[in-house]
């Protein structure tokens, strides 16, 4: 049985939670990576706009030697429960997304509740402690770097895109476990037409 006919043959609630686990584990390998948490214009002087992400602080300044400054092991307790909780987040759905691949496609695995309970159990732990570290990096941020006025020059902070696609890809893969818990409670995955 092809891949296509795999996907024919499974049930509405595995169909969700695949399309749902695929669209989060895009949204959260763009999050994971980019400088797009939050941006400021702090170095408005220069004309140059700056981002964090979870792991630097970049410029977008392109004569710099060094554009970027790594925020990994950065002493702040707040930062690096958000890191903490992404990387779970992030791995949580990566996982999750392969087990359900196997719940659909792979015949020694198709339709095996403990696979899909397994997936279904990850994906809302996982999602739930991502969303809590979503939600402590907005608040802290906003805290931490407020719009003020210094030295006559307005400094503006905002959350950005990439701390949007992290909200988004928590939000679908608890979905996508609320799915998969369903599925194994209706008792099984795959209809017997193939």
């Amino acid at each position: 049985m092809g891949v296509v006919d795999g996907f024919k043959s499974a049930s509405i609630f595995g169909k969700i939670a695949f399309i749902l686990l695929a669209v989060a584990s895009f949204c959260i390998i763009i999050a994971f990576t980019c400088t797009g948490w939050g941006e400021s214009n702090e170095n408005a002087g220069g004309g140059f706009q700056m981002h964090w992400g979870l792991w630097r602080r970049c410029t977008e300044e392109e004569t710099s030697t060094s554009p970027c400054s790594p925020l990994d092991g950065w002493a702040n307790d707040w930062w690096a429960f958000a890191q903490a909780a992404s990387c779970f987040g992030f791995f949580g759905i990566l996982v999750s997304f392969f087990l359900v691949i196997l719940y659909l496609f792979v015949d020694s695995c198709k339709g095996n509740g403990e696979v899909a309970t397994g997936a279904a159990i990850l994906c809302l732990v996982t999602g739930v402690i991502q969303l809590i570290g979503c939600i402590v990096f907005g608040v802290e941020f906003d805290d931490v770097y407020y719009d003020r006025t210094v030295g006559g020059v307005r400094l503006e902070y905002w959350l950005s895109y990439a701390f949007g696609m992290a909200i988004v890809a928590a939000l679908l893969e608890i979905v996508a476990g609320v799915l998969l818990i369903l599925e194994c409670k209706k008792g099984g995955g795959t209809s017997a037409s193939g």
